[in-house]
């Protein structure tokens, strides 16, 4: 059975809210709901050994002993993961990438990399998407003491035409089955991340989990 129908059946059993659930297993509620119809498949190891603990499933041995064996693997996926460290080396692909680019380009590496897990986080990893996107927003802040002037990114209005398209349509794309608070607070974190203010941009993303 796929585990979000798991989920769904967990919930209507013990009365519990999707959002009750979504706090509990740390992703958002428009994640869960994709989730539970069946749009969307944990690639977590960690994310899924909390979802099986949360409905009561203890997993075989021979499960068990994987889902530890993944989990262990798996890290810390947001702030060190492992499978970027560089074996031999005290850094990781991220230093090599902005030793390739130098700082300009790393910067528009890291504010594409922000867009990215935005976009997808509530069709993916849904609280750790949001997370990683805090990360570069904090790479991008401490990157705004190297390079304090503005760079050359092209406006919101200026993607949608190269997108042959609005901002509209894209974040009502983006925001599909989100709380209409949820989508405002989330387009407002583009606002501020295509301002290049990264701080409040994160802050907002505080925010926006909190709904």
């Amino acid at each position: 059975m796929h585990i979000g129908r798991k989920i769904k059946i967990f919930r209507d059993e013990n009365k519990i809210s999707q959002t009750e659930f979504a706090t509990k297993i740390g992703v958002t509620q428009g994640f869960l709901s994709h989730l539970e119809n069946g749009r969307l498949n944990v690639e977590s190891p960690t994310l899924e050994k909390k979802i099986l603990v949360a409905i009561g499933e203890t997993p075989d041995d021979d499960l068990k002993k994987d889902f530890e064996k993944r989990v262990e693997l798996a890290d810390d996926n947001v702030h060190s993961p492992k499978h970027y460290m560089i074996p031999g080396c005290n850094f990781e692909s991220i230093d090599i990438i902005r030793q390739r680019l130098g700082d300009v380009g790393f910067m528009f590496f890291l504010e594409g990399n922000v867009s990215k897990y935005l976009i997808r986080a509530e069709k993916k990893n849904g609280k750790e998407d949001y997370e990683k996107a805090k990360k570069y927003l904090s790479w991008l802040v401490d990157m705004q003491k190297v390079i304090p002037h503005e760079l050359a990114f092209n406006s919101k209005e200026k993607i949608a035409e190269g997108c042959g398209t609005d901002w509209l349509n894209i974040i009502g794309g983006i925001s599909i089955d989100m709380k209409t608070k949820k989508a405002l607070i989330l387009n407002e974190v583009f606002n501020q991340l295509y301002s290049a203010n990264y701080g409040k941009a994160s802050e907002l993303i505080d925010a926006l989990l909190k709904e």
